[in-house]
């Protein structure tokens, strides 16, 4: 298998969130914030956020910010260590405003495929240079450029599209079994 050098600019667009005024906030609504507790950085998924309860927003934004279904996103602070790189999908169109402290990858799809960038992101490589690159000290940030400016090693977009099929699948089949298990 041969793998192809890029920066991630070139095979992907990183797009920041909207800047959510505060006064906006609200207990119930219709539209839902994303923050960075929207992310299960230790299974690399989409989790509800319950750990606010001001997490909806009854103000005006852009409609780019409206995510929909299978829209990859990666967090722009890291709050807790090991945020940074993680990945989650977007469960619900129309639900979710994506806010300054969380990006939307989206893939330039005759060179990279969906399912294989969603790895791609949260994988070592990434990550490291990520974290290499983050600002502050405390509560470290990114940005869009610095995440376009990882260097990445990846195959043919048949080969991506194979490998994310598979990782997918088994994605698929341990969240099966972790529903088991709660039920249990």
């Amino acid at each position: 298998m041969e793998l192809k050098k890029y920066k991630l600019g070139e095979i992907l667009d990183v797009t920041r969130g909207a800047s959510l005024s505060g006064e906006f906030y609200a207990t119930e609504g219709k539209y839902i914030r994303l923050t960075c507790g929207n992310f299960d950085y230790q299974n690399n998924c989409f989790k509800e956020n319950k750990s606010k309860d001001n997490l909806y927003y009854i103000g005006d934004f852009k409609p780019e910010f409206l995510m929909e279904e299978g829209d990859i996103i990666t967090p722009l602070t890291e709050q807790a260590i090991g945020l940074l790189g993680s990945t989650a999908i977007i469960p619900e169109s129309g639900k979710y405003i994506q806010s300054q402290d969380v990006a939307k990858i989206i893939c330039k799809e005759e060179l990279l495929d969906k399912d294989f960038v969603f790895y791609l992101i949260s994988s070592t490589l990434v990550k490291q240079q990520l974290s290499a690159a983050a600002q502050q000290t405390k509560i470290r940030h990114t940005s869009p450029d610095k995440i376009r400016d990882c260097t990445v090693w990846i195959p043919e977009l048949t080969e991506q599209k194979r490998i994310g099929k598979l990782l997918r699948s088994l994605d698929r089949k341990i969240e099966l079994n972790r529903a088991i298990n709660q039920n249990l």
